[in-house]
Formats: C-alpha cells, structure tokens, sequence
C-alpha cells in the first residue's frame, strides 16, 4: 500500500499544478492520502481579468510573481507589462529619413550636418539613395535593428539588405539584416539605402532585436521623396564682381574697338552657375561656330587656339577669372582656359572640354571667364567680327 500512495500523490499533485490558475480553498489543502502545509501564491495569487472567454488573463506562478499578458494597444503603440514581455526590446524610432533636404537637416552625422543631403548628393538631393538614423528608445548598444521599406501606397513591406542596402523582398529577409545602430548609420558612404527610383515617395519602418523572442514591433514610420536627376547650368554676363542684374539669353559679350598689337579684354565677363547631382559628376564642353572672331563683310577670321596672346600677332580666346563651389566636386577647370593671365583657351567647332566636376556632384558651382583678343595690322577693319558659343554640360549617371 505504501507504493500505491505514493503513486496516487503524484497524480494528485500534477492535478494541481494544472489546475492552479482555479481558486483553492484551505479545505482542499489535504485529505486522507495527504497533506498540504502553508500553500500560497505570494501576493499574486488569484486571477485576474474578465469572464471566460475574455481577451485579459492572467497565469500566478509558483514563485510568488505574476506572469501577466494583459495586452493595452492602439494605431500607434501597444504596451505589454509582465514579466516575460519585459525583455522584448524598446520600440524604436526613425530619428531622420532625407533625401533632398537643403539647408537643414534632422540628421546628426556631420557630412549630412547642418546642411542637409545636397552635402551628400549635390544640387537637387538624392535622386537614387537616403540616409536614416535610428533613435534607440535606451535599447542597450547591441541591439539589432532590422528597417522595413515600402513605396506610398503599397501595401506590402520590404527590407533594407544588410549588406547591399538596397530593398530586398520578405523571401531573402534574414538575421543578418539585423544590425546594430553603429552599424546602419557608420556605412563608409554615409547612405544606407540604395537603388531607390527617383521622384518617388518611400516610407521606412525599424523593428529591433535584443536576444532571441525579443524582437519588438514596428516603429512609427518616417517618410521621404527622392530627387529627380538634376544638372542645374545658368550663365550671366557681368563685371569681374558678379553682382550685376540676372540678364537673359541671348548673352553678348563686347570686345569693342580692337587695335592692332593691344590685347583687348572684354568689359564683362561669362558667368556660369553649375549643379548637379549626378553620381559620377559632370563635365562642361565649349565650342563655337568660326574657330575664332569672324567678319562675313571681310571674310577674314582672327583665329582662336590655345595661346599666350602677348607673344603673337593676333588671336582669340577665353582665360578663368575665378571658380569655386560651395560643396562637394571639386569644380576645375580643364587645362588651356585656367593658366591665368593673357593666356587663353582655344575655341573650335569641334566640342572641348573646360570645366569638370573632378567625377562628383557638386553644390553650387560656380565659374567666370574672361574674353580675350588681339588683332595686327593685317586684319581687315569691319564692325562685324563676331562669334557664337555653346556650352555643354554632361553628367555621368
């Protein structure tokens, strides 16, 4: 018999256990085959919440602690107090998601800081390409985040790959798009989202990771709308302080009277404005219409070619007065138009090249130069002496 009791207490105690979310009375604490002495639950014993069938519960564990999932949410958040929903990690938030942001910026890094993402992607902002930052909610410094991503107006979300950063679809989603906060927003470039379309609106989520079954919910979402490819090129004709009125195509230089022997410098010079936000940059091309300062009425041509007008007869050209950018580039110019002096850059009908953006984009650019001739006494004297110029730019996207 002694066996059998013992068999009939293990029943009766695995019954209990199962049956511990139900009140026991102190009468039920003992009975003929055993006894039961100082049976408590601590201060949480009892239960909590609606009738069966409710949607708030509550479990009492044997330490004395409870094990509570009563669940508070909205739209925007959703608390879970208890003790094993306090190791899922705090819920973070996108501190800043830009792409053409100019002049300000909520972002911290300081090639992004205080300017914005033109200091990253040139005139216009980023036309394939963003920056975000994580707020990490006091989520310990290795937590991992993993950013969510989606079109305005899609339904379904994507993923940002950890290792390309470009948007991946749900199906190649994996732990090793989990990152630390360092990790998104250290990337060598200072972008961490790539291959984006231009003009369009992306939203982007963060969920974090802080040890298995810790993973949080999805954040509030930050919004951005990337840039369209940009080249910005404007030209003024005015003095050698730029400060003159905006003037409007079609632009006129005048050398006025040319006489034999004396360099002649245009009172005005070609102004440009350059921008752009082409990935590989840009570069600008001159060319003309005669190959230097041509009267139909004589048929005679003052030729243009690379030169140092004090040690010729004659000729034509264009020397850099200045260039400069506010960021990014940098803008220089090609070699023959930026040697200074009265040493000018030959013009032709086939196109040269005179400025590059040494293969970046670049934030307000900005160039002027000079028009130089020189005539002998063998040109023919006639008021027509003219010639026409076109500047090209080119990126490289």
């Amino acid at each position: 018999m002694k066996r059998i009791l013992y068999l009939v207490a293990a029943i009766v105690i695995f019954t209990f256990f199962f049956l511990s979310v139900f009140k026991i009375s102190a009468e039920e604490t003992q009975s003929s085959n055993y006894k039961m002495i100082g049976v408590s639950f601590g201060s949480a014993g009892g239960v909590s919440g609606t009738n069966d069938g409710g949607d708030e519960y509550k479990l009492l564990g044997l330490a004395g602690e409870p094990i509570s999932d009563d669940r508070f949410e909205s739209t925007n958040y959703k608390a879970l107090p208890g003790a094993p929903n306090v190791l899922v990690a705090n819920v973070p938030i996108i501190s800043c998601f830009e792409t053409v942001t100019d002049g300000f910026t909520q972002c911290t890094d300081v090639d992004v800081n205080p300017d914005g993402m033109v200091m990253l992607c040139g005139q216009g902002g980023c036309y394939d390409r963003a920056r975000f930052e994580i707020d990490t909610q006091n989520n310990p410094p290795d937590t991992l985040y993993t950013i969510q991503i989606k079109e305005v107006g899609d339904s379904e979300w994507s993923y940002i790959d950890g290792s390309t950063f470009i948007v991946e679809d749900i199906s190649s989603h994996d732990i090793n798009d989990f990152l630390t906060e360092s990790s998104w927003e250290s990337t060598a470039s200072n972008f961490n989202i790539l291959g984006l379309r231009m003009n369009t609106s992306y939203e982007i989520r963060a969920i974090a990771l802080h040890g298995d079954f810790t993973q949080s919910p999805p954040g509030p979402t930050e919004t951005a709308t990337t840039a369209n490819a940009q080249i910005y090129f404007d030209i003024d004709i005015a003095d050698n302080t730029g400060n003159s009125v905006e003037t409007m195509s079609p632009y006129s230089v005048n050398l006025k009277v040319l006489n034999p022997g004396i360099i002649n410098t245009a009172g005005n010079l070609i102004w440009l404005d350059i921008g752009t936000n082409a990935e590989g940059g840009l570069f600008v091309q001159i060319e003309d219409d005669y190959n230097g300062l041509r009267s139909n009425t004589t048929n005679y041509t003052i030729s243009s070619w690379d030169v140092d007008l004090t040690s010729v007869a004659s000729g034509f050209g264009l020397v850099e007065y200045l260039s400069y950018e506010t960021m990014l580039g940098p803008l220089n110019v090609e070699s023959g138009f930026g040697n200074g002096g009265d040493i000018v850059g030959g013009l032709s009908t086939t196109p040269k090249n005179i400025y590059n953006t040494s293969g970046n984009p670049v934030y307000e650019g900005r160039a002027a130069l000079y028009v130089k001739a020189k005539s002998d006494t063998n040109t023919p004297s006639e008021s027509d002496y003219k010639d026409e110029l076109t500047f090209t730019l080119i990126g490289t996207y």
